[in-house]
Formats: C-alpha cells, structure tokens, sequence
C-alpha cells in the first residue's frame, strides 16, 4: 500500500511500545505520517521524547479532520473505549461516509470490548480488529519477540479487502508470532496467556523450598531447569537464543518440575478447549508464554521481575486478578507439595490437582476480563 498516514489516539505505555510496528510500515516516513494523542499533559515531555513523530494533548477530531490517516490505532484504557469511540470517531465515521472518501481501518489495542462491539457502534463497513501484542520482546538484551505470541482477532461478519488484512496481520510481526483468533476469543485467549505469567511465582517457591533445605539457589538456576524439562513438549527454534539445563537442581526436583510444568499447560488448555479455541492457535499461545516467562525468570534479577509484575498488573485488570487467584488458590499448595517431593513424598494426584488450579487461574482471568470495559453488549 505505502505512504499510509496513521493517527494513535491513546498515547500511552501500551501504543508506545508497539514502535517497531509503526517503524516496520512507515520507515522513514514516520515523522511526516505518524501522531500520537494523549489525553493529559502528564508524561507528555517524555513521551515527545520517546517518540519520533509529534505527540499532542486532546483535540483527536481536529486530528481526525486534518490527518485523514488510514489507519486509526485505538489505545485508551477499556474504560474509555465506548466515550472515545461513539463520542469521537463514530461521527467522524459517519462524516466521511457522507463526503464519499475513504474509511480507516481501526486498530483497537484493548481485549475488551471485542471487535464486534465496533460493528454496531462504529458501523458494519468499517474494518476494526483487535489486537493483542507480546509484550516481551527483549530480556537483558536478547531478542526474544518469536517465542511469545501476538494476536490478530477479526469479526467475521465483515470480509476485509485482501490488501488491508494482510497488513492488518503484518503489522503485529515486530511483536512475536502472530495467530488469528476469532472475534469472541480475545479475552479468553489473552487469559490464557496471563495465566502462563506465574511462572515467576513457580521460580520464586522452588527457590523458597530449596533454601529450607539448605540449598541456596538462584532463580536462574530454577528457571534454566524448568525450562530443560519443558523442552519436552515445547521446543521451537526461537528457544534455541538462550540455552538452559537442570544439572544445578537436585533430580528430585527436577522431576518435580516436569510434572508441574505438563500439568499447568494441560490445566491452561483445558480452559482454552473449554471456550472452543482451537488447539494449534491455543497451544503455540501457551507454551510460547511460558516459555518466555521462564527465560525472564533465568536473566532477570528477581528484584526486576517483581517490577515487571508491578507494571503490567494494573488495578482491576488482568493479571492482578490472575496473581489474586493463584495466591488464593495455589501458592501454598505448590510449596507444600514442592517440599514433600523432595522429601520423598509423592502426590499421585499431583498433575491434576495443578491442571484443576491452572484452569481455574485462567478461568478467573477470563470471567473478570469480560467485565473491563463495562460495556455491555
């Protein structure tokens, strides 16, 4: 297509770091046919500093009206998607479908509303997607953005030109690996995904319990060797970046591991199935994240994973609810059977009892996820 123009209304955390994405379609033009809006003067210096096209405050029909960009990028908070929305862009919309000139297609960066909420607020020729980007691209240095999954979710009931969904899905691929999902599973998906973050926690008790055992480990070690047994089941080539192995944890524990990490995969998938995502789509999401946040869990200090944690779990929102959940239901039960195992005590039931509380975290996520944007459809 080239030379498209693009106008990202939501200038925040989430629309900045999704920069590749911009850079990838625009290159050099991105100065000239790029702008960002935020919706406060707090943090504008830096973000005018972060960015390499202009970043204003408000005035997004204004923007609108002057940019006519091709494509719109819709990063507000879900709180604020419905007032932005019907408000703003579906007069805008509906201005240019009386001039006769050419409508843009939506981005929508938020799991909540769905992408067919667009449909009826916005109207049913206009392209809207939702999309989810992997928000771990780069561990102390290494590129990882392959392993995790990026997201691509379309409403079938408007068939896209062929020219315009290709780019729709090629502009997630500075990201990760992009899987289209349908309409209705980008919230299940994406809790799918938040489920897998508790691999932090999986490394914070294992290095709990062997240091009760007067073994002081680091979670590189622990994170090195969970990620050795995973490769069991998940090995892509995009894993080969960072090596791993279990020689500096007991064979104990490391059998200990290999049921943990099967049976909180399976209890993940076991949701997925349940909300009717297909396997490859569900699976690839899976053991892509885990994977991933086990190699952070290797490279990063634990001090910059709690912060990691602290970012991304914003009040009322996903993750928050997945970390409630598991400290709720299966923190201590993990650390008690962690500790009997290597005390020789073996839980016959152990792989189904962890499936049962990872279906239950990815669960909670979901049903909670639902209720973020607070529109009802």
């Amino acid at each position: 297509m080239g030379k498209e123009k693009i106008v990202i209304v939501g200038m925040g955390y989430l629309a900045t770091y999704v920069m590749p994405c911009y850079e990838r379609l625009l290159g050099d033009e991105i100065k000239t046919n790029c702008i960002g809006i935020k919706g406060s003067e707090r943090g504008l210096a830096e973000r005018q500093a972060q960015c390499p096209f202009p970043v204003i405050v408000g005035h997004v029909r204004e923007t609108l009206e002057e940019r006519r960009p091709d494509i719109i990028v819709l990063a507000v908070k879900p709180e604020q998607i419905a007032a932005m929305t019907e408000g703003t862009l579906a007069p805008y919309y509906q201005m240019l479908r009386e001039k006769g000139e050419k409508l843009p297609d939506l981005y929508s960066f938020a799991p909540d509303p769905t992408v067919d909420y667009f449909y009826g607020a916005i109207g049913p020729d206009v392209n809207a997607a939702n999309m989810i980007p992997n928000m771990v691209s780069e561990i102390a240095g290494l590129h990882v953005a392959p392993v995790g999954v990026s997201f691509v979710a379309f409403d079938p009931r408007r068939e896209w030109p062929q020219e315009n969904r290709k780019r729709a899905l090629e502009f997630m691929i500075p990201t990760g690996t992009v899987v289209e999902v349908g309409a209705d599973k980008a919230i299940p998906y994406l809790s799918a995904q938040c489920a897998c973050h508790l691999m932090f926690e999986l490394n914070y008790i294992a290095q709990d319990v062997q240091k009760e055992f007067g073994l002081e480990k680091s979670l590189a070690d622990s994170a090195s060797a969970y990620r050795s047994v995973f490769h069991r089941i998940f090995k892509d080539s995009c894993t080969e970046i960072l090596p791993c192995s279990g020689e500096n944890v007991s064979p104990e524990l490391l059998e200990f591991m290999d049921v943990l990490m099967e049976a909180w995969r399976e209890g993940v998938l076991r949701f997925t199935e349940s909300e009717k995502i297909p396997f490859e789509a569900a699976d690839r999401q899976v053991c892509g994240s885990m994977e991933t946040y086990q190699m952070e869990a290797q490279l990063e200090p634990k001090e910059q994973l709690v912060q990691n944690t602290k970012n991304h779990a914003t009040p009322g929102g996903f993750l928050e609810m997945c970390l409630i959940t598991f400290h709720k239901r299966g923190y201590e039960y993990v650390t008690e059977q962690m500790r009997k195992w290597l005390k020789g005590e073996r839980n016959e039931n152990l792989a189904a009892e962890i499936a049962d509380i990872s279906f239950e975290v990815a669960k909670a996520i979901s049903d909670h996820g639902k209720t973020v944007s607070g529109i009802k459809k």
